[in-house]
């Protein structure tokens, strides 16, 4: 007797889970032929969007509002404005210092509230650019301690963003 042949034969059994085969058919089938996005973008807001969001009755636009309660990214100056640790602070679109003719943030447009998640630490520097992504807030809100904003980014990560443009660039250039 040849080795194959003490194989123990196992006989063919009829399929017994058509039903089972059919569901899954039908459930692969009303799945959408486009593969799913492996993750979805953090949308990136520009301090151009917010001005453009502020209307003269303290209200914000529908479009700035729908990020409220969403993850967003948006790259400023840090301006120390709370504790040392910089657990708080104001992001802005222009330095507080070693900016050109001593231009300040002016408006509630042009500064987010940033309070930053907890045991991150930060390496300041006033001339840099920083990367902030945490819970984006849109709309009037007084704070006891820091006073009235419009924007807020709250559990924020920092990072210094390298290689960012901090001025608009001319077409054509």
């Amino acid at each position: 007797m040849r080795h194959s042949d003490r194989r123990r034969r196992i006989p063919a059994r009829p399929l017994q889970w058509p039903g089972a085969a059919l569901a899954l058919l039908v459930a692969l089938a009303g799945l959408p032929l486009v593969p799913p996005a492996l993750g979805q973008e953090i949308p990136r807001l520009t301090f151009a969007q917010l001005g453009d969001s502020m209307r003269a009755n303290f209200g914000l636009t529908q479009g700035i509002l729908a990020y409220s309660g969403r993850e967003v990214e948006i790259q400023g100056f840090i301006i120390p404005a709370g504790p040392p640790d910089l657990s708080f602070f104001l992001l802005s679109r222009v330095s507080g210092t070693g900016n050109y003719c001593c231009e300040l943030p002016s408006g509630q447009d042009e500064t987010v509230y940033v309070y930053v998640a907890k045991g991150i630490s930060i390496r300041y520097d006033p001339v840099r650019v920083y990367k902030i992504r945490g819970m984006f807030e849109a709309g009037h809100q007084a704070d006891r301690s820091y006073g009235v904003s419009f924007f807020r980014v709250r559990n924020a990560h920092v990072e210094e963003a390298v290689g960012a443009r901090i001025f608009k660039e001319e077409k054509g250039r």
